[in-house]
């Protein structure tokens, strides 16, 4: 399933590449994150907690950078399970940050996404809805952090072309 969408946030591109590299803000921005650490300088685990329909679902993802190119562009693949429900998701996104004048950043981003097991069961509808609802919080989240946070920690630099961070 491929999902996409863009949206402005009210900063300079800098600053919001900044922010999408420190793990407490971005995991803010997504709603049902419950925990997010930095394993290596490439590699994160994610949990995940979402009401889909009537199904509730906790996904412990891996969560891997395979592109990196500051300040404009990011893609990284998540896999993960829901053992409970015997779920598993696998994610493929990319993220592209396009200045729009002095103050404001259009960040696109692009998801081709699996989901496998009873919560694919319930089908494309329902899993696009539920996702939908997910990407305009974040889009909420992401805009209301740069009017209470003016200031980002500076985004690591990678460590080789296009390898990750």
């Amino acid at each position: 399933m491929i999902l996409e969408g863009s949206f402005t946030i009210p900063a300079d591109r800098d600053r919001v590449w900044d922010a999408i590299w420190d793990v407490p803000t971005l995991a803010g921005w997504i709603p049902g994150c419950t925990s997010a650490e930095q394993l290596t300088v490439d590699t994160y685990r994610v949990r995940l907690e979402q009401q889909v329909a009537f199904m509730k679902a906790a996904f412990d993802l891996q969560l891997r950078i395979v592109e990196s190119a500051a300040p404009e562009l990011v893609r990284f693949e998540a896999e993960g399970a829901d053992k409970r429900m015997g779920s598993n998701v696998k994610v493929e996104t990319t993220v592209t940050l396009h200045s729009v004048g002095s103050n404001e950043t259009q960040l696109a981003y692009r998801h081709d996404m699996s989901i496998f097991g009873k919560l694919g069961a319930l089908g494309f509808p329902v899993i696009a809805r539920k996702a939908r609802d997910i990407e305009a919080e974040f889009a909420r989240r992401a805009r209301a952090s740069f009017e209470s946070a003016p200031t980002f920690p500076a985004a690591p630099a990678p460590t080789a072309p296009g390898a990750g961070l």
